[in-house]
């Protein structure tokens, strides 16, 4: 009797950590960000953000998602733009954020615009949504 109860119980278990591990696998969200070849100093720009994740992942324009850029060179103006479905969720998982370079950058440097973006992303499948928060560094030039 006690060996059938651990056998179950081992079953369950077994079930329980197949079934987290293939939530997680499925809601992994990183980010693919793109930045203009060049800008001039004092111009604004603009970074492209793509959500890359699983086919049964979407991102949801609630809670708004939040895009910093560090340093004293950059800063974000407004926020990020987008498209959304009738059901709340951003098209093609991508969304646009203009920033603007100061002007006393000397023309030639080439400057590595870092930052963060928090977002949420929800699985289809199970209905779970959950937050993430994912760093970023590109170069653009200043021309």
């Amino acid at each position: 009797m006690k060996k059938r109860i651990l056998a179950v119980v081992l079953l369950i278990s077994l079930f329980a950590v197949f079934s987290l591990g293939s939530d997680a696998s499925a809601q992994s969200v990183t980010l693919k960000v793109s930045a203009p070849k060049s800008v001039k100093p004092g111009g604004t720009g603009t970074l492209t953000i793509k959500f890359k994740h699983g086919p049964k992942t979407k991102i949801p324009q609630e809670p708004a998602i939040e895009v910093n850029l560090t340093g004293n060179e950059v800063w974000g103006t407004g926020s990020p733009t987008f498209t959304a479905d009738d059901d709340g969720y951003i098209k093609n998982s991508t969304i646009k954020y203009k920033f603007k370079v100061n002007g006393n950058v000397a023309t030639g440097t080439t400057l590595q615009i870092s930052g963060s973006v928090k977002f949420g992303y929800c699985s289809t499948e199970t209905g779970t949504c959950k937050m993430g928060n994912q760093s970023f560094t590109v170069s653009v030039k200043v021309k």
